[in-house]
């Protein structure tokens, strides 16, 4: 007879050195250190030897930071999404509902700024992403003759 109960995740985190989470978002450990002492991305644990432990949901964040530093964001600009998607997140990356204005530390005059530079952004993407299709389509015909792999997303979104 088998357990009619599904295994349920665990719900303790798998957490990350420096190094493994360097690894794992394909950038150097210096990189991360370097995000760490600019406050963009913070530990969410410290073992008692000081050792910097990264939670899953900080692998995600630390590959949108390079995607938002790739986009043309400031390191303010960058830092002010980091703070927003922690404070209405979880440690493991899931929205929380019960978040309240007084969680996130940023004032009005910031997230108004802020706000205003990701529909910039977004209006720019959208400008592109029929010229960059057409653009792709035009090269694989022309050149590579369709010889390249298909271009997969990101797992984490």
């Amino acid at each position: 007879m088998t357990d009619p109960t599904p295994p349920q995740p665990d719900p303790t985190p798998t957490f990350y050195t420096t190094a493994e989470l360097a690894r794992e978002a394909g950038v150097t450990r210096r990189t991360v250190m370097h995000y760490a002492e600019l406050n963009l991305l913070t530990p969410d644990q410290v073992t008692a030897s000081g050792r910097a432990l990264y939670g899953p949901y900080s692998l995600r964040l630390l590959r949108d930071l390079i995607d938002l530093r790739a986009l043309g964001m400031t390191l303010e600009e960058a830092r002010d999404m980091v703070i927003l998607r922690r404070a209405t997140h979880d440690i493991h990356g899931h929205y929380r509902r019960d978040w309240t204005r007084a969680d996130i530390p940023l004032d009005d005059t910031r997230l108004k700024a802020l706000h205003t530079r990701l529909r910039a952004i977004n209006a720019a993407f959208e400008r592109q992403a029929n010229n960059m299709a057409r653009f792709d389509r035009w090269l694989t015909k022309r050149f590579t003759g369709g010889d390249l792999p298909d271009a997969t997303p990101d797992p984490d979104g």
